[in-house]
């Protein structure tokens, strides 16, 4: 029932995660977000083209540099000129030729615009460009209410019903004012691009709205006119656009709630036939084959970028409007379409990976939790990004990605205030107990129950369980306090043999005193005895532990020697027997210290100083702890010299104390040499691993003449 529970709240966090997530991206940063977003999918883009022969069903008729130079400025050139093009393609047997040029009157030449609105009449397969704008009033340029007069508009213009209408972006003004040409040609289609919010062309809206009058993009209406479309339907349930002819399902366009379809990219640029214009108006003197336009679609339009017609698309930031087209064409024609999952399918993805990965990174370990939130969010880049080139259907990445990363913040941050709540609890418990000791001595001193204390010279002793919060989410509250109990059992034990005074328990930490209320013997050894003996006994305890399948404890010890004010310290109702100063600051942060060197007993200076005739140590370092300037020398605490020390830790000893020498004179090779040496011997050795790595950091980046040989803990 309690695992029920737990997977319930899990579930609970990833359900506010993603709902959170997604009130975040769909409504609070939805364009930063949603820019993000199309960035991935432009990856994806880039990442799909393949190498391929140039397409050749759709060709480009290129006003490009090569035409400017040979025919000279291309605003000069006689309208003539666009007459042959069109008159060569018609003739050459072209399927539909499509003007990407926005052509005004020529005033100067009204001869040459009679003959290219004949031309294009008699040719019966040329489609014109228009183009709307927004109104501007500061240029008196106001809100159009009808077209032009003039403009056959009947015969371009597509009805729908007002509220398909309504989804297609509405127009102000009409501004394509070569009205004869426009009659002319078999259709009309708009160019107009509207890019996204961070101004990237991805889609193109099939139709755009002046005058309640849908006009298709030029593009759209080739290929319309080319499978012989009598009839459109919009199917605003499933967002479809629907083509048919006498009543026959010619294809079924995917388009979003604004009526835009994605263009599917053929490749980057020219990847579609592209022929010089220069090249097709002297086509008999370039000897240019007319067969070659024969049942093609063929599309007149510029690269030159004088001509304003180069757009920001996904994978190029100045790509020819013309191979837009060319591009809007192929999608259609090879029905190729992209299709964006829909807004309610991808809230319930939010919704389907917030509820799993709650209900896993809630019974989780931080380590484990951590990496499976990486290799799951690696693991989704991939599979959407496969789908992606299979089946041309684009998956959300951001969104999904964020809701992982918030299912894990809110999992873990619950899971840190319940644990730490427990160890609170833990904490409580046990401060109701005190030592024999203390209260032999209260017994014989009653005045020391009251506020105040004395200055003492003595030694305290830090001891941490490694991994704690790890431990204690895998196991049941009953395990976990049976455990901790015949940990501490032992090990307080131990302290009491050695006469030491059991300050507190912290959880799992246990912190001990040596010297006070009253002083046996050499308490720095008697801490150094204690610290081995129970490394010593926690080796026979792991061994039971891992026969009965439960976890394996170790344990850091830090012990230091020093002043220190021993006394009752808190309120006049509530007060505790403990000790404060700086050296007892400095023996709490030697514990946590023994995790840079890989270490498990580390003395401080005044404690080496106190029991070196009776205890086995090495110096480990100059360290100078966060809180502090001046550095203290520290010591790995080995043994103790009543039970003899073997030849090999002697001369791990007598290695690394050469190493750590020639590591202060800044000679890196030297002292290296000695650390591996130690590690022939002892291949796990926490110390020389480290300073091995310190010495190859700093013959890198020497730390200069000035150095002091000080290593400065950055944390407490």
């Amino acid at each position: 029932m309690k695992q029920l529970k737990k997977l319930l709240i899990g579930a609970a966090w990833g359900v506010l995660a993603a709902v959170l997530v997604w009130l975040l991206t769909r409504y609070v940063a939805k364009d930063l977000f949603y820019t993000y977003e199309a960035k991935t999918y432009d990856w994806r883009i880039k990442k799909k083209f393949e190498p391929r022969p140039t397409i050749d069903d759709i060709i480009i008729v290129d006003i490009d540099e090569r035409a400017n130079q040979l025919l000279g400025k291309y605003s000069q050139w006689p309208r003539t000129y666009h007459a042959q093009i069109v008159d060569f393609l018609h003739k050459a047997g072209a399927m539909a030729i499509g003007l990407d040029i926005l052509y005004d009157k020529d005033v100067w030449h009204p001869d040459q615009d009679v003959q290219f609105v004949n031309t294009v009449r008699q040719a019966g397969n040329v489609y014109t460009a228009v183009y709307f704008a927004p109104a501007d009033s500061d240029n008196w340029r106001p809100v159009m209410k009808s077209e032009p007069k003039g403009f056959d508009a009947k015969r371009f213009y597509y009805t729908f019903p007002p509220q398909v209408e309504a989804l297609f972006p509405h127009e102000d003004r009409f501004e394509s004012g070569f009205l004869a040409l426009l009659n002319a040609s078999r259709g009309v289609g708009h160019v107009n691009f509207n890019a996204d919010v961070d101004g990237v062309v991805r889609r193109i809206h099939l139709f755009t709205n002046f005058n309640h009058h849908l006009y298709p993009t030029l593009g759209f209406k080739i290929f319309m006119d080319a499978i012989g479309t009598d009839s459109l339907h919009y199917d605003l349930k499933n967002s479809f656009l629907e083509l048919y002819r006498q009543g026959q399902l010619l294809t079924k366009i995917p388009v979003d709630g604004h009526g835009n379809m994605l263009i599917n990219w053929a490749g980057p640029f020219k990847s579609f036939r592209y022929i010089s214009f220069y090249d097709v108006l002297k086509a008999k003197e370039r000897h240019l084959p007319p067969e070659i336009f024969k049942g093609k679609v063929v599309l007149l339009g510029t690269s030159l970028p004088g001509l304003f017609d180069l757009r920001n698309v996904p994978f190029q930031r100045a790509f020819p409007g013309v191979e837009i087209h060319a591009n809007i064409l192929y999608t259609l024609f090879t029905q190729n379409f992209i299709t964006k999952m829909k807004s309610d399918t991808a809230f319930l993805l939010l919704l389907v990976i917030g509820i799993i990965l709650g209900a896993i990174l809630i019974f989780t370990r931080p380590l484990v939790s951590y990496l499976t939130i990486v290799l799951a969010g690696i693991a989704y880049v991939i599979v959407v990004t496969v789908v992606f080139f299979e089946y041309n259907y684009w998956v959300e990445i951001i969104a999904p990605l964020l809701t992982i990363v918030v299912v894990f913040s809110f999992v873990y941050v619950y899971r840190y205030v319940t644990e730490e709540k427990n160890k609170r609890f833990i904490r409580s418990a046990f401060s109701h107990f005190v030592t024999k000791s203390v209260v032999d001595e209260l017994l014989a001193k009653p005045d020391k129950i009251k506020l105040g204390g004395e200055k003492k010279i003595c030694t305290v002793l830090f001891s941490d369980v490694a991994g704690f919060t790890t431990i204690s989410e895998n196991l049941e509250p009953e395990e976990l306090v049976q455990l901790l109990n015949e940990y501490l059992t032992e090990m307080t034990n131990i302290v009491f043999k050695y006469d030491g005074m059991l300050d507190k328990y912290e959880g799992d930490a246990i912190m001990a005193v040596f010297g006070a209320p009253i002083a046996h013997g050499n308490h720095a050894y008697q801490a150094c005895a204690t610290a081995i003996e129970m490394q010593e006994r926690l080796i026979g305890m792991r061994e039971e532990w891992h026969r009965q399948g439960k976890p394996e404890l170790r344990v850091r010890i830090g012990i230091n020697t020093g002043p220190m004010v021993v006394g009752n310290m808190g309120s006049e109702s509530r007060f505790d027997y403990t000790v404060m100063g700086d050296a007892v600051n400095l023996g709490a942060r030697l514990e946590p210290a023994n995790k840079i060197y890989g270490t498990y007993i580390m003395i401080g200076e005044e404690t080496y100083r106190m029991a070196k005739e009776q205890i086995i140590a090495r110096p480990l370092d100059l360290l100078r702890v966060k809180g502090k300037t001046k550095p203290v020398r520290v010591y790995e605490l080995m043994g103790l010299m009543e039970r003899g020390a073997n030849d090999e830790m002697m001369r791990i000893i007598d290695l690394f104390r050469k190493g750590f020498e020639l590591y202060l004179r800044q000679d890196w090779d030297g002292a290296v040499n000695y650390f591996q040496q130690v590690l022939t011997i002892r291949a796990d050795d926490g110390p020389s691993k480290t300073y091995i790595k310190r010495c190859r950091e700093f013959k890198s980046n020497p730390p200069g003449e000035s150095w002091d040989g000080v290593y400065s803990m950055k944390t407490k």
